[in-house]
Protein backbone atom coordinates (compact mmCIF):
# COMPACT_ATOMS: atom_id res chain seq x y z
CA UNK A 1 0.00 0.00 0.00
CA UNK A 2 1.27 3.44 -0.80
CA UNK A 3 2.15 6.31 1.59
CA UNK A 4 -0.07 9.04 0.48
CA UNK A 5 1.36 12.90 -0.55
CA UNK A 6 -0.46 16.13 -0.64
CA UNK A 7 1.34 18.40 -2.82
CA UNK A 8 -0.22 22.06 -2.59
CA UNK A 9 1.70 23.63 -5.13
CA UNK A 10 3.80 21.98 -7.61
CA UNK A 11 6.98 22.95 -5.93
CA UNK A 12 6.11 21.45 -2.96
CA UNK A 13 7.48 18.14 -3.26
CA UNK A 14 8.62 15.74 -0.73
CA UNK A 15 12.29 16.62 -1.16
CA UNK A 16 14.81 14.84 1.06
CA UNK A 17 11.94 12.87 2.92
CA UNK A 18 10.32 11.44 -0.22
CA UNK A 19 14.17 10.31 -1.18
CA UNK A 20 14.30 8.64 2.03
CA UNK A 21 10.94 6.92 1.65
CA UNK A 22 12.47 5.54 -1.67
CA UNK A 23 15.34 3.89 -0.20
CA UNK A 24 13.24 1.78 3.11
CA UNK A 25 11.11 0.17 0.23
CA UNK A 26 8.64 2.43 0.25
CA UNK A 27 5.83 3.71 -1.99
CA UNK A 28 4.04 7.09 -2.58
CA UNK A 29 0.80 7.82 -4.49
CA UNK A 30 0.93 11.48 -5.32
CA UNK A 31 -1.95 13.66 -5.84
CA UNK A 32 -1.15 17.26 -7.11
CA UNK A 33 -3.98 20.19 -5.91
CA UNK A 34 -2.46 22.50 -8.26
CA UNK A 35 -3.39 20.24 -11.29
CA UNK A 36 -6.90 19.38 -10.59
CA UNK A 37 -6.45 16.47 -8.25
CA UNK A 38 -8.81 15.82 -5.61
CA UNK A 39 -8.28 15.05 -2.02
CA UNK A 40 -9.52 11.19 -1.57
CA UNK A 41 -13.10 10.83 0.22
CA UNK A 42 -11.74 7.99 1.95
CA UNK A 43 -8.49 5.90 3.56
CA UNK A 44 -8.41 3.21 1.27
CA UNK A 45 -5.48 2.43 -0.28
CA UNK A 46 -3.82 4.85 2.23
CA UNK A 47 -1.52 3.34 4.89
CA UNK A 48 0.23 7.08 5.74
CA UNK A 49 -0.40 10.82 4.71
CA UNK A 50 2.44 13.25 4.37
CA UNK A 51 0.74 16.49 3.82
CA UNK A 52 3.21 19.18 2.41
CA UNK A 53 3.84 23.09 2.14
CA UNK A 54 2.20 25.54 -0.06
CA UNK A 55 1.61 29.16 -0.79
CA UNK A 56 -2.37 28.52 -0.04
CA UNK A 57 -3.25 29.73 3.84
CA UNK A 58 -4.43 27.06 6.37
CA UNK A 59 -7.54 29.16 7.01
CA UNK A 60 -8.70 30.20 3.47
CA UNK A 61 -12.12 27.74 3.89
CA UNK A 62 -12.88 29.53 0.52
CA UNK A 63 -10.36 26.91 -1.06
CA UNK A 64 -12.40 23.97 -2.43
CA UNK A 65 -10.01 21.38 -1.35
CA UNK A 66 -9.19 23.07 2.74
CA UNK A 67 -12.51 21.10 4.48
CA UNK A 68 -11.14 17.84 2.33
CA UNK A 69 -8.02 17.93 3.81
CA UNK A 70 -9.01 18.63 6.92
CA UNK A 71 -11.52 16.05 7.54
CA UNK A 72 -8.89 13.65 5.63
CA UNK A 73 -6.28 14.05 8.19
CA UNK A 74 -8.72 13.98 10.86
CA UNK A 75 -9.72 10.52 9.84
CA UNK A 76 -6.13 9.29 9.26
CA UNK A 77 -5.46 10.76 12.97
CA UNK A 78 -8.31 8.72 14.73
CA UNK A 79 -7.50 5.56 12.92
CA UNK A 80 -3.80 5.63 14.09
CA UNK A 81 -2.55 6.25 10.36
CA UNK A 82 0.66 7.75 10.43
CA UNK A 83 0.63 11.44 9.45
CA UNK A 84 3.27 13.79 8.64
CA UNK A 85 2.42 17.50 8.21
CA UNK A 86 5.22 20.43 7.20
CA UNK A 87 4.41 23.32 7.26
CA UNK A 88 1.12 24.17 5.62
CA UNK A 89 0.35 20.53 6.12
CA UNK A 90 1.37 20.57 9.65
CA UNK A 91 -1.50 23.53 10.23
CA UNK A 92 -3.89 21.76 8.56
CA UNK A 93 -3.35 18.95 10.68
CA UNK A 94 -3.28 21.31 13.68
CA UNK A 95 -6.92 22.30 12.39
CA UNK A 96 -7.55 18.98 11.88
CA UNK A 97 -7.01 17.99 15.42
CA UNK A 98 -8.69 21.05 17.33
CA UNK A 99 -5.72 23.87 16.85
CA UNK A 100 -6.07 26.96 15.76
CA UNK A 101 -3.87 28.96 12.69
CA UNK A 102 -3.53 32.81 12.06
CA UNK A 103 -1.63 34.96 10.28
CA UNK A 104 1.49 36.11 12.09
CA UNK A 105 2.94 39.66 12.47
CA UNK A 106 5.39 39.31 10.21
CA UNK A 107 6.88 36.05 7.97
CA UNK A 108 9.31 33.93 9.06
CA UNK A 109 11.74 33.14 6.11
CA UNK A 110 15.09 32.04 6.04
CA UNK A 111 17.12 30.43 8.79
CA UNK A 112 15.84 29.70 11.67
CA UNK A 113 16.98 28.47 15.25
CA UNK A 114 14.89 26.40 16.60
CA UNK A 115 14.63 25.01 19.92
CA UNK A 116 13.45 21.25 21.24
CA UNK A 117 11.40 21.23 24.24
CA UNK A 118 12.30 18.67 26.57
CA UNK A 119 9.27 16.37 25.13
CA UNK A 120 10.84 17.09 21.86
CA UNK A 121 14.22 15.99 23.06
CA UNK A 122 13.15 12.42 23.87
CA UNK A 123 10.80 11.86 20.76
CA UNK A 124 11.56 9.23 18.14
CA UNK A 125 11.46 11.64 15.49
CA UNK A 126 14.14 13.95 16.38
CA UNK A 127 16.49 11.59 17.64
CA UNK A 128 20.36 12.09 16.12
CA UNK A 129 19.29 15.56 15.89
CA UNK A 130 20.70 18.61 17.63
CA UNK A 131 18.32 19.96 20.25
CA UNK A 132 18.79 23.84 19.01
CA UNK A 133 19.61 24.15 15.43
CA UNK A 134 18.71 26.52 12.31
CA UNK A 135 16.47 25.10 10.31
CA UNK A 136 14.62 26.14 7.12
CA UNK A 137 11.86 28.53 8.07
CA UNK A 138 9.35 29.71 4.98
CA UNK A 139 5.59 30.74 6.20
CA UNK A 140 3.31 33.47 7.01
CA UNK A 141 1.08 31.50 9.25
CA UNK A 142 1.45 29.80 12.61
CA UNK A 143 -0.35 27.44 14.88
CA UNK A 144 -1.71 29.46 17.53
CA UNK A 145 -3.24 26.63 19.81
CA UNK A 146 -2.13 23.11 19.93
CA UNK A 147 -4.98 21.20 19.43
CA UNK A 148 -6.15 18.95 22.46
CA UNK A 149 -3.40 16.56 24.24
CA UNK A 150 -0.93 17.82 21.49
CA UNK A 151 2.76 17.86 22.78
CA UNK A 152 4.76 20.59 21.88
CA UNK A 153 7.95 19.25 20.51
CA UNK A 154 9.70 22.83 19.45
CA UNK A 155 9.90 26.11 18.93
CA UNK A 156 11.64 29.87 17.82
CA UNK A 157 11.50 33.29 18.56
CA UNK A 158 9.76 33.80 15.90
CA UNK A 159 7.11 31.06 16.20
CA UNK A 160 5.65 29.41 18.50
CA UNK A 161 4.92 25.97 17.62
CA UNK A 162 7.87 24.79 15.23
CA UNK A 163 6.85 21.17 15.65
CA UNK A 164 4.06 18.91 17.32
CA UNK A 165 2.77 15.42 18.65
CA UNK A 166 -0.28 14.13 18.45
CA UNK A 167 -0.33 10.41 19.88
CA UNK A 168 1.85 8.24 18.27
CA UNK A 169 1.30 8.58 14.52
CA UNK A 170 0.67 12.43 14.02
CA UNK A 171 3.37 14.82 13.74
CA UNK A 172 3.58 18.35 12.22
CA UNK A 173 6.92 20.64 11.94
CA UNK A 174 6.26 24.39 10.52
CA UNK A 175 9.88 24.18 9.04
CA UNK A 176 11.20 22.62 6.48
CA UNK A 177 13.60 19.07 6.87
CA UNK A 178 13.15 18.38 3.71
CA UNK A 179 14.41 21.23 1.57
CA UNK A 180 18.29 21.51 0.90
CA UNK A 181 20.27 24.74 0.18
CA UNK A 182 19.85 24.43 -3.42
CA UNK A 183 16.10 24.31 -2.71
CA UNK A 184 15.80 27.56 -0.91
CA UNK A 185 18.57 29.16 -2.76
CA UNK A 186 15.66 29.07 -5.53
CA UNK A 187 12.71 30.52 -3.48
CA UNK A 188 15.42 33.73 -2.68
CA UNK A 189 15.64 33.78 -6.72
CA UNK A 190 12.06 33.65 -7.46
CA UNK A 191 10.07 37.13 -6.39
CA UNK A 192 7.47 35.09 -6.35
CA UNK A 193 7.84 33.01 -3.58
CA UNK A 194 9.05 36.00 -1.68
CA UNK A 195 6.83 36.33 1.64
CA UNK A 196 8.77 39.21 2.80
CA UNK A 197 9.47 41.88 0.53
CA UNK A 198 12.02 43.54 3.30
CA UNK A 199 14.02 40.16 3.96
CA UNK A 200 17.34 40.09 2.45
CA UNK A 201 17.31 37.58 0.49
CA UNK A 202 20.64 37.61 -0.79
CA UNK A 203 21.87 37.07 2.73
CA UNK A 204 19.51 34.70 3.16
CA UNK A 205 21.45 32.42 0.10
CA UNK A 206 25.00 33.27 1.21
CA UNK A 207 23.99 31.89 4.77
CA UNK A 208 22.35 28.71 3.06
CA UNK A 209 25.15 28.48 1.06
CA UNK A 210 27.64 28.42 3.93
CA UNK A 211 25.72 26.01 5.91
CA UNK A 212 24.45 23.40 2.92
CA UNK A 213 26.10 20.41 4.42
CA UNK A 214 24.69 20.96 7.88
CA UNK A 215 21.17 21.60 5.99
CA UNK A 216 21.10 18.33 4.09
CA UNK A 217 22.90 16.34 7.23
CA UNK A 218 20.03 17.29 9.46
CA UNK A 219 17.03 17.03 6.85
CA UNK A 220 18.65 13.83 6.09
CA UNK A 221 18.31 12.25 9.39
CA UNK A 222 14.75 13.30 10.27
CA UNK A 223 14.10 12.15 6.87
CA UNK A 224 15.03 8.62 7.92
CA UNK A 225 13.92 8.96 10.91
CA UNK A 226 10.33 9.29 9.45
CA UNK A 227 10.97 6.15 7.17
CA UNK A 228 12.58 4.07 10.00
CA UNK A 229 9.88 4.99 13.09
CA UNK A 230 6.54 7.12 11.57
CA UNK A 231 6.01 5.05 8.58
CA UNK A 232 8.35 2.04 8.69
CA UNK A 233 8.06 -0.68 5.60
CA UNK A 234 7.14 -3.61 8.49
CA UNK A 235 3.70 -1.47 9.37
CA UNK A 236 2.88 -0.75 6.59
CA UNK A 237 3.42 -4.22 4.50
CA UNK A 238 1.17 -5.57 8.20
CA UNK A 239 -2.02 -3.06 6.84
CA UNK A 240 -3.50 -1.14 9.42
CA UNK A 241 -7.32 -0.27 9.46
CA UNK A 242 -9.38 1.09 6.84
CA UNK A 243 -12.93 1.10 8.14
CA UNK A 244 -12.84 4.93 8.87
CA UNK A 245 -13.91 7.48 6.36
CA UNK A 246 -15.32 10.75 6.45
Amino acid sequence: MPILVIQHSNSSDTGLIGEALLRHGLRCRTIRLADGDKIPADLDGIDGILSMGGSASATDDSLPWIADEIALLAAASAAQIPVLGVCLGAQLLARALGGTVARMESASVGPCRVDMTVAGRDDPMFRGLPWYATWPAWHQDEITTLPPEARLLAKSEACGVEAFAHGVFAYGVQFHPEWTATRIVELCDDPADHLDPGADYGGIKAAVRDDAEAIERMGSRFAENVASYLVPVERVNAGVPKDIHH
